[in-house]
């Protein structure tokens, strides 16, 4: 059983550190600590709180931190009219049920301006009594100086919010929308005395939102399980991941906006949601997908002369696969409806290099389907829809081709999983997902992989790995190409910001097995290849048809 320590400052703490504490204390693997700051600066009234920000960081610095909080208020409270989830970004939670008698109060001496704190002798010694494995910074907020960094075996562990590789000091979620990233990063470190000098265990970048508060609280919240999840693996384990290759950071460090960025921010935010109104709520347009195919297989194919299946009134297709069976050529594909407001699993029939038929629905229910991923084992055809809404991976097998299909079990249930691919490889089956375990609609940033000797199994083993990656740019599966192979090609979906499925990259796995999973780039696909279209994010072929999927501006006509 590993002894672990937590540093708090109050036992009112915000929701994503009660949900860590909550995990820890169910685990018989550890054992938890409460390391109390008895003498943790006291709150300052409103003015009180001024002059001391003026005393510290001086005046300038104030107003401009004081004008910023004002524009983020305002944000805030107009996004919560629309939002719970925005509403309830700042909800704490009571800590007191997990404390029990596990608390040792400690007497911190804190630096003239509060962001530093150091412990008397007599509190390092209160907490090497204790023989912490590791110490989780919790809720502490000072950096941590001197002896207490190295007061437990294996250190101190603390979330990082920020891509360190570019942006350190800088205000966590907000830089990366001000400067348009695509993603927005966070790391777990091993903490050191210096400043920005941690040890790398655990990196996760996901796709930065349209404004602030919405990008803390998507950052908050996507990154929150994972502190738990580091924590249970090293007790059982005995280990943490392997830490990163340290690098010299030569970039600037970020500071608080100046007047002039926080207006300009101001402006571009309000301008971005203003122009989404006008598209919806006046011009009547959409972002709508579409699916087009080519005669060809994919290493020849010539997207731009891609024939364009032409979406029927109020639907858009999306997600195609093909396969030639019975000499017949079938594009299964996501059919969704607007006025349904979900998807169903549609057929279209692929006659020659120009010419097509709309079969229909071929599978469907009272949830959204989409991404009809096809497979063959033992002569049979199958297929694992996404259906993230049944919390699970499902199995359907084709028993007319190709219209008739029939569901046959879970493979995985109780998952919150997207876009599934199931191949052989290496004598072994495997299944590559995009898992979401924090409870989020959100499925472009984290890729896992479960492996199992047959497809029809129900016990598939999960990746040591997992998540294999957690990148936004390269994590959402878009199709396979070159299965059966020796090295199969993914297709992956690159997220930007404020934009699903922005292009496309091609990747070729050169290592899969049980402990490890590589794989290199060795192309891109930009949405150029039809005019006036803003993204594409789905590529398959079967080597004598490639489809492909592309997102326009458009009526529902």
């Amino acid at each position: 059983m590993k002894k672990i320590g937590i540093f708090i400052e109050s036992a009112n703490c915000d929701k994503y550190l009660y949900e860590t504490i909550r995990k820890l204390s169910k685990s018989d693997y550890v054992e938890l600590f409460f390391l109390l700051y008895s003498g943790a600066p006291k709150r300052r009234i409103f003015f009180d709180k001024i002059k001391f920000k003026i005393r510290t960081d001086g005046l300038l610095k104030t107003l401009e931190l004081s004008f910023f909080k004002a524009i983020f208020y305002i944000e805030y409270k107009i996004l919560s009219i629309f939002s719970a989830d925005v509403k309830k970004l700042n909800a704490t939670s009571i800590i007191d049920k997990f404390i029990k008698n596990r608390i040792i109060r400690l007497n911190p001496i804190y630096s003239e301006n509060e962001r530093i704190v150091r412990y008397s002798d007599a509190d390092i010694d209160k907490i090497e009594s204790l023989g912490l494995d590791i110490i989780l910074k919790g809720n502490a907020s000072s950096i941590l100086k001197k002896k207490i960094i190295n007061c437990a075996k294996d250190g101190i562990i603390s979330f990082d919010y920020g891509d360190n590789r570019w942006n350190r000091g800088g205000l966590a979620a907000f830089w990366e929308v001000y400067l348009r990233k695509s993603s927005t990063g966070f790391t777990i470190q091993i903490l050191k005395e210096e400043i920005g000098g941690g040890k790398v265990i655990f990196r996760g970048n996901m796709q930065t939102q349209r404004s602030y508060t919405e990008n803390i609280l998507f950052l908050y919240k996507e990154s929150a399980p994972y502190m738990a999840k580091i924590i249970l693996e090293y007790a059982v384990n005995n280990k943490f991941p392997e830490k990163e290759q340290k690098f010299h950071f030569e970039g600037s460090i970020l500071k608080t906006p100046s007047f002039i960025q926080s207006i300009s921010y101001l402006f571009r935010t309000g301008t971005l949601f203003i122009l989404l109104a006008i598209e919806r709520l006046i011009l009547r347009k959409h972002k709508r997908w579409n699916v087009a195919y080519i005669k060809s297989d994919w290493h020849n194919a010539n997207l731009k002369k891609g024939v364009r299946i032409k979406n029927p009134k109020n639907h858009f297709f999306a997600d195609p696969f093909v396969i030639t069976k019975n000499n017949r050529t079938i594009c299964y594909l996501e059919d969704y409806s607007y006025k349904r407001k979900r998807a169903c699993i549609a057929a279209v029939e692929l006659i020659d290099e120009k010419n097509y038929r709309i079969l229909g629905s071929v599978i469907e229910e009272p949830f959204h389907m989409s991404f009809p991923f096809l497979f063959e084992y033992k002569k049979e055809l199958y297929m694992v829809p996404e259906t993230i809404k049944a919390n699970s991976i499902r199995l359907y097998k084709c028993v007319e081709f190709p219209l008739k299909w029939e569901y046959q079990k879970n493979i995985i249930s109780n998952v919150s999983v997207a876009d599934t691919m199931i191949f052989e490889n290496n004598q072994k089956w495997w299944l590559l997902c995009n898992m979401n375990i924090a409870g989020l609609a959100d499925h472009s940033s984290t890729l896992y992989a479960f492996y199992n000797a047959s497809p029809l199994a129900d016990n598939w083993i999960a990746h040591k790995s997992n998540p294999l990656i957690y990148n936004s740019k390269i994590a959402r599966n878009a199709g396979i190409l070159n299965v059966g192979g020796k090295f199969p090609i993914r297709a992956r979906q690159k997220q930007d910001f404020n934009a699903y499925g922005k292009s496309l990259t091609l990747a070729r796995i050169t290592e899969l097995n049980q402990s490890s999973f590589k794989e290199e780039e060795i192309g891109r696909i930009y949405p150029d290849f039809f005019d006036k279209i803003v993204g594409c994010h789905h590529i398959h072929s079967n080597g004598a048809y490639s489809v492909y999927d592309y997102l326009k501006i458009d009526s529902l006509k």
